[in-house]
């Protein structure tokens, strides 16, 4: 299928590793040109390399979406060397795990800020010049938290549903500009973020990291967790042309984990 994603500009969050990583190597393969941030600055630049060493055109920076003037300097930057952005996806790295007990007012904040003021940020900088040149692809990575809430996930079961009400708002101004705005819910694939909960399953007194695997995997009917590759083509199927007809949605990734009906 042709996407028709050749030669537009994308701005991709937390586009070192996992998902962020994933979906802009997509893009790249697709002829996108690519600005891409995230914090760890090793990780950023092996990514850039491998991007272009595939041959695709990147301007990878260092960035903490938490920092207002950075952020804003970013996006200034992607559009003056690459272009008007055209694709958006909105992305950070999960809140930690725990529950009402374990989490201070800080780590409130802190999950507050990263995972919903910063995509609040970036959309206020992003969304007007899409709905002006009247075409944009908008897709935020949330969780299945946004469907069902996960066991000792509280902040991302609290964060993660905000953030798509907020998509799901905007996408309502957006339609008619020809302007779509949607969220992915990833179950549990191989990522970081899924080492970080077996970490944590550890120290909550698992055996081992193979028997949480085997427990999540004969939770899950397909039998395996997922390829961040397999989120990232449904990610890049969502900016297309195709899928202009799609917006407001969160679409669930997670081989058959969540039990509601929609």
């Amino acid at each position: 299928m042709e996407l028709g994603l050749g030669g537009r500009t994308a701005l991709v969050m937390a586009g070192s590793r996992g998902f962020g990583r994933a979906v802009a190597a997509g893009m790249a393969a697709e002829g996108v040109k690519l600005g891409v941030c995230a914090r760890g600055a090793d990780d950023l630049a092996e990514a850039e390399r491998a991007i272009r060493d595939a041959g695709g055109e990147v301007l990878a920076r260092p960035l903490d979406v938490t920092d207002g003037p950075a952020v804003t300097g970013f996006v200034a930057e992607v559009e003056r060397e690459l272009g008007p952005i055209d694709l958006l996806l909105l992305n950070a790295g999960g809140p930690p795990a725990g529950t009402l007990a374990d989490i201070d007012l800080p780590t409130w904040e802190s999950a507050y800020r990263l995972n919903l003021e910063s995509m609040v940020r970036m959309l206020r900088l992003v969304l007007p010049g899409m709905r002006r040149r009247r075409w944009g692809r908008v897709v935020q990575i949330t969780s299945i938290t946004v469907r069902q809430p996960v066991e000792n996930l509280l902040l991302a079961n609290v964060m993660r549903p905000a953030a798509h009400a907020l998509i799901h708002d905007l996408a309502l101004q957006g339609a008619a500009d020809g302007v779509t705005l949607n969220s992915v819910a990833p179950g549990f694939h191989h990522t970081s973020a899924v080492d970080r909960l077996i970490a944590r399953k550890i120290e909550q007194g698992a055996a081992s990291r193979e028997s949480v695997l085997q427990q999540w995997e004969s939770e899950i009917p397909a039998g395996r967790l997922g390829k961040a590759e397999e989120l990232a083509a449904l990610v890049l199927f969502l900016m297309s042309e195709q899928a202009g007809y799609i917006t407001g949605q969160n679409i669930v990734s997670d081989g058959g984990w969540t039990r509601g009906t929609f």
